[in-house]
């Protein structure tokens, strides 16, 4: 596997991960996020898993109900990625 497929692949493993952090921190359901996000739960649920990629636009409505910056999110991952 190349390696850049591999820190992709990290990112948005980190990126799901904070995410999840907020959401079980606020109380929020992943059917609540899928929604808010503009996801069905089976796309939300693969985004928040790394298997596949948030898009700018729902990272941003995700981190309006969240309560977040998008820094709190994007940010971890600064100093983890090669």
């Amino acid at each position: 596997m190349p390696r850049s497929f591999r820190s992709h692949r990290r990112v948005d493993i980190l990126i799901g991960q904070r995410i999840r952090l907020f959401r079980h921190a606020s109380g929020i359901s992943a059917e609540d996020m899928a929604r808010v996000s503009g996801l069905d739960i089976g796309e939300y649920a693969s985004r928040e898993l790394g298997e596949a990629r948030f898009k700018s636009c729902e990272l941003y409505e995700i981190c309006k109900a969240l309560k977040v910056r998008m820094t709190d999110i994007l940010g971890v991952i600064a100093n983890t990625v090669d």
